[in-house]
């Protein structure tokens, strides 16, 4: 067991005795904003974070050391903190920027802003993002699905996901609705509607032509520092490729077991051009009432960034694709929403 292994382990056990009222809490219809990476979901995500009324969701911080008694000891630190200048807070904000400042244009980070879970299924070891580390992807092929495991593993995996999920309605409030954006759980759809029946899913689709490179540069990128020297046009570029295919293929297979309303899908596109439109039709499909407070925010935030255009442009020939194999795998996606 790692270092970080044994921290999460004392702190968890803690929770078993100083806050197991934990274990009642119900997690009842959560949000969760699901895509291929690169395709809007942070964009998405942090604009309905600021419905505080309705939602939680959880910061980076929250997924390295999940446990209730960890974020009583920080919020106490944090109190300590303000007291004689905020120095900690400083440092923090030192090594976001030392870690993260590569990836603001990419996919903004930090250790206390809005973030998926993927970091939960990172730090142990059972996802994809496992790519960020290390090249050779096609070693880890069993982390793509999950839904493919045996039933032994998912069911551990499910244990401790619900079991991390209701610590964070502990702290965050059991009151609301979770809300999460996690590109990698269409590969774990099954586990999540097994979880919770009531689950409301917003999916948000984006021309592959464009996603399926974005998606190979994100990950790709980090190679780089980690000192590999792969170049773009390398099977181990295609394999990223591949895992972006099947996530299309597998979502579209797993999306006919879904409830009719408890699934929307969004194009990107639509997103981008008026975000505060999209926000009104996903709330309007769950039936969800729009606060005038967070419409005010919402209207405000769309208006800057409507009509965002990325300045960064990723083609499929610099990682050895071309447009003729990737529609081959994927027609349906191009004919459902009428990519051209």
């Amino acid at each position: 067991m790692s270092i970080l292994g044994i921290f999460i382990f004392i702190f968890r056990l803690a929770d078993e005795i100083f806050f197991r009222a934990y274990r009642k809490i119900e997690i009842k219809a959560p949000v969760y904003i699901i895509a291929n990476p690169r395709s809007g979901t942070t964009f998405l995500h942090r604009l309905i974070c600021k419905d505080e009324d309705r939602f939680v969701h959880i910061r980076m911080y929250h997924t390295i050391i999940p446990a209730i008694t960890f974020y009583k000891m920080l919020n106490g630190l944090a109190t300590i903190d303000k007291k004689i200048g905020q120095p900690l807070q400083k440092f923090i904000h030192w090594i976001d920027k030392k870690l993260f400042s590569g990836w603001e244009d990419i996919h903004p980070a930090g250790f206390n802003r809005s973030e998926e879970d993927e970091g939960l299924y990172f730090m142990a070891g059972i996802s994809p993002a496992i790519s960020l580390v290390t090249p050779y992807l096609q070693h880890f092929r069993e982390l793509y699905i999950l839904d493919h495991l045996k039933e032994k593993k998912r069911e551990r995996i499910k244990g401790y996901y619900k079991a991390t999920l209701q610590r964070w309605m502990y702290v965050l409030g059991e009151d609301k609705q979770f809300l999460c954006k996690s590109v990698m759980s269409t590969g774990r759809l099954q586990l999540l509607t097994e979880l919770f029946p009531d689950i409301r899913i917003i999916y948000l689709v984006r021309n592959p032509d464009e996603a399926v490179p974005s998606f190979v540069k994100m990950f790709a990128s980090t190679w780089r520092v980690t000192g590999h020297g792969i170049p773009e046009n390398s099977p181990q570029s295609r394999e990223l490729a591949a895992l972006a295919i099947r996530y299309y293929q597998y979502f579209y297979e797993q999306k006919k077991k879904l409830q009719p309303e408890n699934l929307i899908t969004i194009k990107y596109e639509d997103l981008i051009a008026d975000p505060a439109a999209v926000v009104h039709d996903i709330y309007n499909h769950f039936h969800f009432p729009i606060l005038t407070a967070f419409d005010e925010q919402l209207i405000k935030a769309s208006n800057v960034s409507k009509g965002y255009k990325s300045k960064f442009h990723y083609s499929l020939d610099q990682y050895g694709l071309t447009k003729e194999e990737i529609r081959k795998e994927l027609p349906f996606v191009y004919e459902e929403y009428d990519f051209k």
